[in-house]
């Protein structure tokens, strides 16, 4: 079963969020008027926070990108008039997915890749 966050609690769920997923592999992929669009795959996940800007409906900022050298690629994906976000979690407990549905009927789906086994 699927439970949205309530919006009261929508920063300190991001900074938890953020805290727990930090470096994850990423994919994000936006379904909207042009139907499913990958925005990005495979940089890990920097970030999440929100940005109230006083208006009703608050924009949210997805941030992609490494800290060094190894991975300089980065992105920040924002969502515009946000009106809910809805997370998925495994068996395990973690983090597998966040969907993030604008005013606008756009959705954003921010899912974690599971990690890249490398051979010893």
């Amino acid at each position: 079963m699927k439970e949205n966050i309530d919006r009261s609690v929508w920063i300190n769920y991001f900074n938890e969020f953020t805290r727990r997923n930090q470096m994850r592999p990423t994919r994000l992929e936006v379904f909207g008027e042009l139907g499913a669009q990958e925005e990005e795959g495979g940089l890990p996940f920097a970030g999440i926070a929100l940005d109230t800007d006083g208006s009703a409906l608050p924009s949210v900022e997805i941030m992609f990108g490494g800290h060094d050298a190894m991975e300089p690629r980065h992105l920040t994906h924002v969502i515009a008039n946000v009106q809910e976000i809805t997370p998925k979690r495994g068996i395990d407990g973690r983090d597998e997915a966040l969907q993030i549905i604008s005013a606008q009927g756009e959705t954003s789906l921010l899912r974690f890749e599971p990690p890249v086994m490398r051979a010893a």
